[in-house]
C-alpha cells in the first residue's frame, strides 16, 4: 500500500485537532437525565472519536490552492515535469511493488 502525503497531512492534522480538543474539554463528563431514573453519561474518549470523525471527513484530502494552481497550468499547457523525475517515481513504484507485503 502507498501512502501519499495528503493522507499524512491529513492524519497528522486530525490528531492535532484530536489533542487541542482533549485538552480543552477535560472537565468532568457530562450527565444528562432523562424524565425516568436512567441516566447516560457520554465520555470524553467517546466524544474525541465522534470529533475526529468529523474532522476528517470534513476536511478535504488534497491542497485545494495547490491542485487549482496545476490544473490552471496543465489548462494553459505549461506545466511541465522533467522525463527525469517521472522516471524516477515509476522506478520508485516498481521496487515498492517488487517488496514482499
Amino acid at each position: 500500500m502507498y501512502i501519499n502525503r495528503a493522507e499524512i497531512d491529513a492524519a497528522v492534522s486530525a490528531y492535532r485537532t484530536s489533542r487541542k480538543r482533549k485538552t480543552a474539554t477535560a472537565s468532568a463528563p457530562e450527565t444528562v437525565v432523562g424524565e425516568t431514573s436512567d441516566t447516560y453519561v457520554t465520555s470524553n474518549a467517546g466524544a474525541t472519536m465522534a470529533d475526529l470523525a468529523t474532522s476528517v471527513t470534513t476536511e478535504p484530502m488534497y491542497r485545494e490552492a495547490l491542485v487549482n494552481e496545476l490544473a490552471r497550468r496543465v489548462a494553459e499547457g505549461k506545466y511541465f515535469v522533467p522525463a527525469e523525475q517521472i522516471v524516477e517515481k515509476l522506478l520508485g513504484r516498481l521496487v515498492l511493488e517488487a517488496m514482499p507485503a
